[in-house]
This record gives C-alpha cells, sequence and structure tokens, in this order.
C-alpha cells in the first residue's frame, strides 16, 4: 500500500506527513479523553501502527494492505487489553506483556479491535516482498528470520503467543516514544529491527503457547473468569465458583481459559497476583507483609516463596534491585 493511498484517512482527521510516511489520527472519546492512531508506512509491504485507545467503539479504520502474498502481522500490547476476531466470530484475547504473531496468505481482513484501555504496536509485513523494496529495510532479513513461527503454526487456524522479555519490552516503548515523538521513518525501521531481534530472542527461550480461537459463547465465559480474578486477584476464586455457574465441568471452564487467554486457571491466578505485588514493591512503602496481604497472602512466608519462584528474587531484594536501577536511570 503506497502512502499516497492513505489520503483517504485525511476525512477522519489524520494528519499526513509525506515526508516521514507518517500518519496520526486523535480523536476525542465522550468524556474528553484522547485516542491516537499513529502510523508508518516504510514500504508498499510494511506498516507499523500505534494504537493509544481510551474507548470501546474506536474503529480501525480500514488499515489494510488489500494486496496478495504471505502475511507476518505482529501485535505487542504494551498496557490493556484487544481482541481478535476471527472469520466466524471466534474470539482471543491479548494481554499487557503479550506478543501475538500471526502468519498466513493474504490479508484476511481478521483484526484486532479494542475492548478497554489500549496501547500497542501491530506491526504487517508481506514477507516475499519487504526486504527488497527498500535497501534500507535489508536489515530486517535477520529480524524476519528470527520472527519465523514454526511450520505446524502457519497452516492451522491459530496464533502464536509468547511473554515480551524486559529487552523486547524496554524496545517497544522507545518505538512508541519515537512515534507519539514524531521521529522519521528510517529510524522507526532501525527501531523495528531490533524489536524483532529481540522478539527472536524470547521465541528461543521464552514458553511461547499456540491459541486456538474460542466461540462466542466460549469467549464470554472466559472474559468473565478473566475480568473476576484480575480484578479481585486478593480474592480466592476456586474453579468450581464458574463451573457451578456455567453448569459445566471444571476442565471445561480451565480449558475455555487457556484456549482465549494462552495460561492455566491456576498460573493465571498467581501471574496477576505476583505483578500486582511487584508494581506494589517498586511504587509504594508498603511493608512486605501489607503487600502479602493485599494480594491474597495470609502468610508472609508463603508469599515470599511464590514471588521468589515467579521472579528469582525475593520480595526484598527487588524491591533494592529496582531502587537501584531506578537510580542508575535517573543518573
Amino acid at each position: 500500500m503506497k502512502f499516497e493511498d492513505f489520503d483517504y484517512l485525511k476525512e477522519f482527521g489524520a494528519v499526513l506527513e509525506p515526508e516521514k510516511k507518517r500518519f496520526q489520527i486523535k480523536l476525542l472519546s465522550p468524556d474528553g479523553k484522547e485516542n491516537y492512531i499513529i502510523g508508518y508506512a516504510p514500504s508498499e509491504s510494511m506498516q507499523i501502527i500505534v494504537r493509544d485507545i481510551h474507548e470501546k467503539n474506536i474503529p480501525d479504520f480500514g488499515l489494510r494492505f488489500g494486496g496478495t502474498g504471505r502475511y507476518l502481522r505482529i501485535n505487542f500490547c504494551r498496557s490493556g487489553k484487544c481482541e481478535f476476531q476471527g472469520k466466524n466470530g471466534e474470539s482471543l484475547y491479548l494481554s499487557a506483556g503479550e506478543i501475538a504473531m500471526d502468519y498466513k496468505v493474504d490479508d484476511d481482513g481478521s483484526f484486532s479491535f479494542i475492548t478497554e484501555d489500549y496501547l500497542g504496536v501491530e506491526i504487517i509485513m508481506q514477507v516475499d516482498n519487504v526486504i527488497t523494496e527498500i535497501p534500507t529495510l535489508a536489515m530486517l532479513k535477520k529480524a524476519i528470520k528470527r520472527m519465523s513461527m514454526p511450520e505446524y503454526a502457519t497452516h492451522i487456524n491459530t496464533m502464536y503467543f509468547v511473554s515480551a522479555s524486559d529487552d523486547t519490552n524496554r524496545t517497544l516503548a522507545e518505538l512508541i516514544r519515537y512515534c507519539f515523538n514524531g521521529y522519521d521513518c528510517e529510524a522507526m525501521i532501525i527501531k523495528t529491527a531490533e524489536l524483532g531481534h529481540n522478539i527472536g530472542t524470547d521465541l528461543t527461550t521464552a514458553k511461547a503457547r499456540i491459541r486456538t480461537f474460542a466461540t462466542g459463547t466460549q469467549a464470554k465465559i472466559a472474559e468473565d473468569i478473566y475480568q473476576k480474578l484480575t480484578r479481585n486477584y486478593y480474592q480466592k476464586w476456586p474453579v468450581s465458583v464458574f463451573a457451578e455457574k456455567y453448569g459445566l465441568s471444571e476442565t471445561t471452564i480451565k480449558n475455555y481459559f487457556r484456549n482465549v487467554y494462552g495460561y492455566g486457571y491456576k498460573e493465571y491466578q498467581k501471574k496477576i497476583r505476583m505483578e500486582k505485588a511487584a508494581d506494589l514493591l517498586r511504587n509504594t512503602k508498603l511493608n512486605i507483609d501489607e503487600i502479602a496481604l493485599k494480594v491474597g497472602y495470609l502468610s508472609h512466608t508463603k508469599f515470599g516463596a511464590a514471588f521468589k519462584e515467579y521472579y528469582g528474587s525475593t520480595p526484598s531484594q527487588y524491591r533494592l534491585n529496582s531502587k537501584m536501577k531506578e537510580q542508575e536511570n535517573n543518573l
């Protein structure tokens, strides 16, 4: 898609910067919040799009290639959550700190739409063309190779998910900053290549998950469970509560949740508690006992053991290391 083809976005109030191959759409929500969609088109076969969304029904404005060929689509969720829909209305979700990759022939138009406050980046490439169109894009060749998915994942109705490492999250934050600060297209290409390198490392070191689409009913049940576990992480939620509510077996409930969110039921409860605990350790002066209670642990010892298993350090060590890193960054 040539950059001049984005002219149609002007009717939505987009500001186009041809010299940077950049466009920006700013929309106000009814409550006055600003929503941004910022895009770069380094070549006809590549798009980089940042979405900072605070309203559920923001459209994607038809940002498609519309051509033919093999597509590698990568979505990075920085914060919030978004939903992917399959051709038949099936759903699955991408949560904060996750990367979703989709590798298919032709752009079938299936696209994520925002379900709540969301900040993320989408990179779409026609892999057969992107490397050769512009000389500076040759640097992406290695990155694209590193981002290649397993052969079996390219032929079935799945998406490939992996958790972003600290290095990937840092590079992602820098890319988002570049977008909002109006950096030129060459800088975006370099940062995208760095991001691709980091993803390749994540794929070789992290536990990647193949996630299948769920029906509307299954997704709705999984979403209900997700909201309860996320918003009330300090409470115990035995799976039997949801099994009884929906008249399903506990195994079925667990399968629904894993299919949509990629985590086991208990695994996710621990994940959300530990991440909240880490946030409290970094950003508050609460003592360890207080933090343990806030994330649902009555025992200081059990909380410490769970935290060390998850992060590789005790809560006290984690807090000290975070302060040291903050001081280094300030210097």
